[in-house]
């Protein structure tokens, strides 16, 4: 943050990851803004195209995926899904497979409607050389394969915004695509935020993905904030915090060791079928709080930054909040990401002030 910050050569690297609410995108969306504003000198990308649309599953906002020819395509995290993909190398959550010819494109816009470009691609497949070729919007200047037959690493004539593949496989070659990851090199600093989203996802579906490892390895985050536990806490008074614990210090234990800072976020109010989450949310949100001090990770109770577990009714009238209880609009989500930069920008300005840090931070903005 220093180095962005100062304009230097250097970039940061966020990692968002949840359900819906990061699935939908509006968060993430804000948080560019905000992240734009804090640092106008320094290029802003969205870093991880996936195919949720080739899933059957919403896909994020400001952010358009197009596919000709035929595909198939699991979710890892829920359903039948999750037994096909055990055996991927890269936790995306998703997992593509072209049949015979077919091709894909990913286009993502910045806050202020401009699109994303970059000067190197991450392809993560299983496609031999043969089996692709690129068709985005700048020329190919080389390739060499990644690690762990991963896929390949495009390096790119110049920037390109429109990131597209054709696929040519063999009838049941078992070819499979994970989605792209844009990568700018340059001496601007620049800034990466990753969102990693699914609807209804839960912990244990979050710990049951293989593949972690490998894309924490090409990601490289320096924070990741992780908020897992809204749909666990759907089962009200039927909630295994134990299980619960054990799946969420499964998935933290593969997130401390890249290295990277951590932060837990508690669940936003909501409810389930007229029926308030807050009990459920509280016995989620003190372990959550627990298990940070224990292992130097930090804490935000996004249920308190927002104005306490009540706040349901009055954001539905005032359309902050959906309908249903669970989900926000734009204006709501907007208002959770100003919430999160908050509390991250005084956390910043705290250590500037104190380099030296306890190992565990609350990170909760004044009310």
């Amino acid at each position: 943050m220093d180095s962005v910050q100062s304009n230097r050569s250097g970039g940061l690297t966020v990692l968002y990851i949840g359900g819906s609410h990061v699935q939908g995108g509006w968060i993430g969306h804000e948080m560019r803004r905000l992240l734009a504003a804090w640092a106008p000198q320094a290029e802003m990308s969205r870093g991880m195209h996936l195919p949720y649309r080739l899933a059957h599953t919403n896909t994020p906002t400001h952010f358009r995926t197009e596919m000709e020819g035929s595909w198939t395509a699991d979710r890892c995290t829920r359903g039948k899904g999750q037994a096909r993909c055990e055996a991927a190398p890269i936790a995306t959550g998703i997992l593509a497979y072209p049949e015979d010819s077919a091709a894909i494109q990913h286009v993502s816009y910045l806050p202020d409607s401009s699109r994303t470009a970059y000067t190197s691609i991450q392809l993560w497949t299983n496609a031999e050389r043969a089996q692709w070729h690129w068709t985005g919007n700048a020329p190919l200047r080389a390739c060499t394969p990644l690690p762990g037959n991963l896929g390949w690493q495009l390096e790119l004539a110049r920037a390109a915004d429109t990131l597209a593949v054709c696929f040519v496989a063999p009838e049941k070659a078992g070819v499979w695509y994970a989605g792209m990851n844009g990568q700018n090199v340059s001496a601007t600093p620049h800034i990466t935020w990753h969102e990693w989203g699914h609807n209804g996802l839960r912990i244990r579906h979050a710990a049951a993905q293989r593949g972690w490892d490998n894309l924490l390895q090409q990601l490289q985050p320096d924070l990741i904030f992780v908020g897992i536990g809204l749909n666990d806490a759907v089962d009200g008074k039927r909630l295994n915090v134990p299980a619960y614990a054990a799946h969420y210090e499964a998935l933290s234990s593969i997130l401390r060791s890249s290295g990277a800072a951590v932060v837990l976020l508690g669940n936003t109010p909501a409810m389930h079928r007229s029926t308030s989450l807050a009990a459920p949310s509280a016995s989620i949100g003190n372990w959550l709080r627990q298990h940070s001090r224990a292992h130097g990770m930090g804490y935000m109770d996004l249920t308190n930054a927002l104005g306490g577990p009540g706040i349901a009714a009055e954001w539905i009238e005032d359309e902050r909040m959906q309908p249903d209880g669970m989900h926000f609009t734009a204006k709501g989500y907007s208002a959770i990401a100003n919430a999160l930069f908050t509390a991250w920008m005084d956390a910043y300005s705290q250590a500037q002030k104190a380099p030296s840090l306890n190992s565990a931070t609350d990170a909760q903005p004044q009310q």
